[in-house]
């Protein structure tokens, strides 16, 4: 159920966006959100068992990450990512995945639920005048099929705290490849899809928020959010140690690319760091 990398994806999914897979399967997001990576061949089961992709397993690591203060910034900031990939029987806690179960995991399919965080964003890191967007506890549904190489995952999270953060679609196509005994590579396209309470309360403004602000009211509705491209790679050093990493650019999209509080639609997005299997 894990993928190969033992990360979840860049963004809602865990930091300062709900970057919906631009996942890493670390965070950073740097990147996510990948349930789970195409089965392996027998030559490669015994590397993938020590980068931490057993049934049971027990990864943890730290990384830094590099993102924008907020979805459609122009500024950005580092800041420090822990880097957890951990499963027991069908339960699991992963980085930009969070804490769930595994439902159905076969070596085609696999879907579960989960309970994950939804960042919002500082009022320090907003245009003054714009009010903060308080983080929320999110449930997730996810399900991965994987065929001829790739792996399609879709993902749907809804806040259940600060219940107006609404909900987030999130599609990915992705192709892990084997690029060594030690190197694992990722390319992946993914989109996101947010309904009208999420686009309102964080790229809306309102009337008391336009009078502060200078901007004008702004209301947007459902629809696509953003759409991204991203990298995920893991190299492990040793039998225990990997170094990972994601990069990836994200390109907002109509009401969001539209928002008063977006200085640039298009923003890139990376993580790396080191995990070590226990």
């Amino acid at each position: 159920m894990a993928n190969s990398f033992g990360f979840g994806r860049l963004g809602e999914v865990g930091l300062r966006h709900s970057l919906g897979v631009m996942a890493f399967g670390i965070a950073a997001s740097a990147m996510a959100d990948s349930p789970r990576a195409p089965e392996p061949s027998e030559g490669t089961k015994a590397g993938l068992e020590q980068a931490g992709s057993s049934p049971n397993h027990l990864s943890l690591g730290l990384g830094m990450a590099l993102l924008p203060d907020y979805q459609g910034a122009d500024d950005y900031q580092a800041e420090p990512v822990p880097l957890v990939d951990a499963r027991y029987g069908r339960w699991f806690a992963r980085t930009g995945e969070g804490i769930g179960v595994t439902l159905i995991d076969s070596a085609a399919l696999t879907a579960g639920i989960s309970v994950n965080w939804m960042r919002g964003y500082e009022e320090d890191d907003v245009p003054e005048g714009i009010e903060e967007v308080d983080d929320a506890l999110g449930a997730r549904l996810f399900v991965s099929t994987r065929r001829w190489g790739t792996q399609a995952t879709l993902a749907v999270t809804r806040a259940v705290t600060e219940t107006e953060r609404g909900l987030l679609a999130m599609a990915e196509l992705s192709y892990p490849w084997e690029a060594s005994e030690r190197l694992m590579i990722a390319p992946g396209l993914g989109v996101t899809w947010a309904d009208e309470n999420y686009m309102v309360s964080y790229f809306g403004v309102d009337a008391s928020e336009a009078a502060r602000s200078g901007f004008g009211e702004y209301r947007p509705g459902a629809g696509f959010k953003d759409a991204s491209f991203r990298i995920r790679a893991r190299y492990r050093i040793s039998e225990r140690v990997s170094v990972v990493g994601a990069a990836g650019v994200i390109r907002l999209l109509d009401d969001a690319a539209d928002a008063p509080l977006t200085d640039e639609d298009t923003q890139a997005v990376a993580v790396a760091g080191f995990v070590y299997r226990f």
